[in-house]
């Protein structure tokens, strides 16, 4: 005579109004028996949920063909995971008795428009590992009964609109590996309960309203590898403890208003890949020991209150392939030792006061797609190596001292999309050899002193958008076969010394103060019928005083008072 085998089974769960009770009591009856009131009782809440009302009422078949239901061996739920494109919970997540479901391990219901408070039982749940309850609308408080679930790993609840503050009860998930709380409204100080949380490897905290200072404590987080804590409200220094964190591979605390300088100790997180702290009060220096960081691939310190030097010793980051310091006090020269960093492919360091000229260095930069030096006090020239960059799709040094010639090595950026040169010395005339950048869209030459004649050549720049070559002492005529640039939208040709006759093709013009009189006959013959009218929406850009007209023939000019009058010479 075969055994009967009994299992102890467990599981007592609240009884709610408005709820199907779903109570198990430890029992040394045949397990099959409680094992067929468990699958009952969680075939009655999905059924009740309304979940699924659009597929089956037959939840015997739930683990083969209710999407988003995983079952185990016994035919337990394990798994809620409603494909959001096929279905969406919406208003009807409190409809769901989720105490029915002891052996649940993942519920993931992201994206489903829920609302409403979370439904107490979820922690209740003793099983669970995984919560996402993500991009949905929840409301108010997080409940700190969250806390209660014990075999937690992973809890994602950003993107939703939770406020108050963050319950320091989640410091009770000893288990957890990853917390996402981004994209609420939470305020109030960072719960240091959290910095306890030993096997935590991801905590993303960014896009709320955290206040306070970062907790020293968090140098406790040995074995955390990614933390965002960007765009909050917090302040004070960066603590000193941060170096610590040695498994550190993400530190993100971009858009805040942390002051003081950079610590010495952060350059003891030999791996960290991602620095960013950047739109903050930062000030002093940049500390060498950032060169000690050999796996840095991203490094933002922009617009904050840091001076000094840029180090040497940031030649050390072989790896780096941003690096963006734009819109601080930094001063000095670029260091040579920038050529090293072959691996850059993006560099900002604009809106600084950098006043020594641009290192030839800069041309073994060869992956460099991204390069904006403007807004400094650059002297000296243009150097030739730039001509080596040629995977370069935006170059910008506006706003400097920059003098000599434009070189002739420019030619060879055929990925060129974005020159901005305005704003310097720089003389000599254009060089027809920049025909060459087909792909470019935007040239700014202006306020410069440049001479010359506009090239022929530029009529081979048919992907040109924007032309501006404003306040410079350009003579001659413009090429009339400008009209071939069928995309140019916008042009500034104004304070130069043209002479001769306007192309009749373009659409709206304005050249001040050159001796322009023309003869446009088709133009002049309509002259009766202009009227004014606001600017068309492919234009030539002007300066005041401004006369906007337009005619039958759709060829639109725009005089300045002081010229002379076209009439009188047709």
């Amino acid at each position: 005579m075969s055994s009967i085998h009994y299992e102890p089974k467990l599981v007592a769960i609240l009884s709610i109004p408005f709820f199907f009770s779903c109570i198990f009591v430890s029992t040394t009856g045949p397990v099959a028996a409680l094992d067929s009131a468990l699958l009952a009782s969680e075939g009655k809440a999905l059924l009740e949920s309304g979940w699924w009302s659009d597929y089956s009422n037959l939840t015997s078949n739930r683990c083969q063909y209710w999407p988003g239901i995983a079952c185990d061996r016994a035919g337990s739920i394990t798994e809620i995971s409603p494909p959001p494109e096929s279905l969406k919970v919406g208003n009807k997540f409190g409809k769901m008795n989720f105490s029915c479901f002891p052996n649940l391990v993942r519920l993931d219901l992201a994206n489903h428009d829920l609302n409403g408070n979370i439904p107490p039982q979820i922690s209740t749940l003793p099983q669970l590992r995984y919560l996402n309850l993500s991009s949905n609308n929840l409301p108010g408080e997080l409940p700190s009964s969250l806390g209660n679930l014990s075999q937690l790993v992973d809890l994602d609840i950003s993107f939703n609109n939770f406020t108050i503050t963050i319950p320091p009860e989640l410091g009770d998930l000893k288990n957890l590996v990853t917390l996402n709380l981004s994209y609420n409204s939470f305020s109030g100080p960072i719960p240091s309960a959290l910095c306890h949380l030993d096997n935590l490897t991801h905590l993303h905290m960014d896009h709320n309203a955290l206040e306070g200072a970062l907790p020293g404590e968090i140098g406790n987080m040995k074995n955390l590898e990614s933390l965002d804590l960007s765009d909050n409200r917090l302040n004070d220094p960066i603590p000193r403890t941060v170096g610590s964190s040695a498994k550190l591979r993400s530190l993100i605390f971009r858009q805040n208003k942390i002051n003081g300088s950079i610590p010495l100790e952060i350059g003891n997180l030999k791996n960290l890949e991602v620095l960013d702290l950047s739109s903050n009060i930062i000030a002093g220096s940049i500390p060498s020991t950032l060169g000690l960081l050999p796996n840095l691939i991203s490094l933002s310190l922009d617009d904050n209150q840091i001076n000094g030097c840029i180090p040497l010793q940031i030649g050390n980051l072989t790896n780096l392939q941003v690096l963006h310091l734009s819109s601080n006090i930094i001063a000095g020269s670029i260091p040579s030792t920038l050529g090293l960093l072959s691996n850059l492919i993006s560099v900002d360091f604009s809106g600084n006061q950098i006043n020594e000229p641009i290192p030839l260095e800069i041309g073994n930069l060869t992956n460099l797609q991204y390069l904006d030096l403007s807004g400094n006090k650059i002297t000296g020239l243009i150097p030739f190596s730039l001509g080596n960059l040629t995977k370069l799709t935006t170059l910008r040094i506006s706003g400097n001292q920059i003098n000599g010639s434009i070189p002739l090595e420019i030619q060879n950026l055929k990925n060129l999309q974005e020159l901005y040169m305005s704003s310097n010395n720089i003389s000599g005339s254009i060089p027809p050899k920049m025909g060459s950048l087909r792909n470019l869209a935007s040239l700014d030459l202006s306020s410069n002193q440049i001479t010359g004649s506009i090239p022929l050549e530029i009529q081979k720049l048919e992907n040109l958008k924007e032309l501006y070559l404003s306040s410079n002492n350009i003579s001659g005529s413009i090429p009339p076969t400008m009209y071939i640039l069928r995309n140019l939208a916008s042009v500034d040709l104004s304070n130069n010394q043209f002479s001769g006759p306007i192309p009749s093709s373009f659409k709206l013009l304005y050249l001040r103060a050159t001796n322009i009189y023309t003869q446009m006959s088709q133009t002049v013959r309509y002259l009766q019928k202009l009227t004014e009218r606001s600017i068309p929406s492919k234009y030539f850009f002007l300066s005041p005083p401004f006369h906007y007209f337009s005619c039958v023939s759709d060829v639109v000019i725009c005089l300045d008072a002081r010229l002379p009058n076209l009439s009188q010479h047709h």
